[in-house]
Order: C-alpha cells, then structure tokens, then sequence
C-alpha cells in the first residue's frame, strides 16, 4: 500500500501548514488562494451574479476592494461587452447591501448572517461596532474576538476603498417595539433575513424564539411546530401572511 504524505506547505503559496483537529490550515493571510474564495464568499453573500470562481480568476482578482474599481474596457477585453455591461450593474446594485449582509460577507471566522443579523439592531454602520456593542448585541467572546480582530486589522486596511454607504435597515431604538419571531418559509422573500429586515424596518423587534414576551409569531406554514405550540400555549397572534401583516391587513 502506498504511502500518503501529509503535505506540509500550501500548494498556492508554500506557506508552512498548521494541523488543527486533523484538519490542514495555510495562516498566510496573502495566500492568492485563500483570498479569491474570499472574493467568492463576498460575491456570493451578496447576490453578485456572474462573479464565480473563473470569472475571478480571469480578471485576477486579489482583493475584495478591486471589485468596485472594475475598469469597464480591461473586464469587456477579458468576458466581452454582454457579460461585463451585466456584472457591473450586479455590482453597482450591491453597493445598496444592508448592514447584516455585508458584515457576513467578508468571511470573518464564526461571523455570519446571525451575527450580522445581531449588529444591525444595534448599530448603522461597521465603524460603530466596539467590544462593548457586541456585548449587547449578544454575540459570544470567540465572535466578538474575531470581529474586533478583523475590524483593527483587514478592515482598518480596506474601509476608505468600500462604497457602502447604508444605514441598517434592522435597527430598532423603540424599546416598546412589539417582538416577532419567525418560523418557517415566507411567501415572496428568498432569504428569511430579508423578511426579518422588512420588518424590523417597519419598526418592530426581532427575536429568535417564541417567549411570553413575544407579540406576534409569523407562520405561513400552518404545520405544527415548537414554535407555533408555544405561540397557542402562550395566547400569542399567529400571523398566516407577512406580506398582509406588513401591510395592515
């Protein structure tokens, strides 16, 4: 039987490995591989269509920033006038990306849409985030030393290079804001997050399970669900549409 060689530098940039719970890690925070599937995760997270893998291989992409300082001539040179003239307007349209999409989009270790989700009803913008913040945003201390990490390191590095310019959509100041807790799928929103800033942006307070405290449990579903039993022990509103909720109906 042939012997497996446990490699020992990253193919990509012979950077020495680290083994962690049997798993191979390259550190290098260089590494070309390493940052364009932080590109795709970028990409992805934030709905820019046509921006995959090859695609950034081929405009040679090392850096989340040069996404929004595409040249329109040098990309048409490489994928062509048709497939540049629409990636451009993907990433012109994710420029408007809420708060929580973008934090969970820069491939943060353990910092993903839920803590996203966490940040934007305390804060409007990345630069307001501090230890402080997300304590009371109740993030966990592993989360909260990975972000505080990458926002006085990466992010320090790149912040002047960023278009956005959002204010989260999820924030809510009103501490008498009713609470609503979803469960299930919703009709006419692809992602749960996007319902849940819908309604947070109608000024309502978003909480992840059905307490005594809740006021209102959207389930389209009808289905039984720990959830929903709670809701009908409780006396809490089952609301059956979120779109006629939204709109008073």
């Amino acid at each position: 039987m042939q012997k497996i060689e446990i490699p020992t530098h990253c193919p990509c940039c012979n950077y020495p490995l680290e083994l962690v719970k049997d798993q191979l890690y390259c550190r290098n925070t260089a590494c070309d591989a390493k940052l364009a599937k932080q590109i795709e995760n970028f990409c992805k997270v934030l709905s820019i269509k046509g921006m995959g893998a090859k695609t950034i291989e081929k405009l040679n992409l090392v850096d989340i920033t040069e996404l929004f300082y595409l040249d329109f001539d040098e990309v048409k040179e490489v994928l062509g006038e048709k497939i540049t003239v629409k990636l451009l307007d993907e990433i012109e349209k994710a420029k408007g990306a809420t708060l929580h999409n973008v934090i969970a989009a820069f491939s943060i270790p353990l910092v993903g849409e839920t803590a996203g989700k966490k940040l934007a009803l305390v804060v409007n913008t990345i630069d307001e985030i501090t230890e402080e913040v997300c304590k009371q945003a109740g993030l966990g201390a592993k989360v909260t030393e990975n972000l505080m990490n990458w926002i006085q390191t990466d992010y320090q590095e790149m912040r002047e290079f960023l278009p956005f310019t959002f204010e989260s959509k999820m924030k809510v100041t009103d501490t008498n804001a009713k609470k609503v807790c979803i469960t299930g799928k919703l009709a006419g929103y692809k992602k749960k997050s996007d319902a849940e800033g819908a309604l947070a942006a109608a000024g309502y307070t978003l909480v992840d399970s059905v307490t005594k405290t809740t006021d209102y449990l959207i389930d389209e579903t009808g289905v039984g669900s720990i959830k929903r039993d709670k809701a009908v022990q409780y006396g809490i509103t089952i609301i059956s549409s979120l779109k006629d909720f939204l709109n008073g109906n």
